[in-house]
């Protein structure tokens, strides 16, 4: 069992997605600036399923967040728009090819929702993509 937590591990993973303009992911906070991106975990059942050996199914449940930029011109908020498409195309070759978080027992990482606009200024959006991941966890 490694040090780090399976956010971090999560963290980690996003992060080598090249699509992300400077790489860098906070937990649970998200920068006041364009091209700025966070995950935060949500609230769900820890156990996605049970097993009668006393094994379980655990999910990690959480929000990709996406501050933007937006505009009267349709083409930027297009380009948001094709970037939430394209990540979550990236999470779904990745998943397919079983490139994964390196969280001890993972099963899949999916994207949950398509990128929907939590809120707005008049210069940026804060998208969100819902994701989970799901990892084996042996009887105690």
């Amino acid at each position: 069992m490694g040090n780090k937590s399976n956010m971090e591990l999560i963290k980690e993973y996003i992060e080598t997605c090249n699509l992300l303009k400077n790489g860098k992911i906070n937990v649970d906070y998200l920068k006041d600036k364009p091209q700025s991106y966070s995950i935060d975990r949500t609230p769900s059942n820890p156990i996605y399923k049970e097993y009668k050996d006393g094994g379980n199914l655990m999910q990690i449940t959480f929000d990709f967040t996406v501050q933007a930029p937006l505009s009267s011109q349709s083409i930027v908020n297009l380009a948001n728009s094709k970037f939430c498409e394209d990540f979550m195309s990236w999470i779904e070759i990745n998943n397919r090819k079983r490139n994964l978080p390196n969280i001890n027992g993972i099963q899949w990482i999916k994207c949950t929702s398509p990128g929907y606009i939590l809120g707005k200024t008049e210069t940026t959006a804060i998208y969100i993509i819902q994701m989970q991941v799901v990892y084996k966890q042996e009887a105690l």
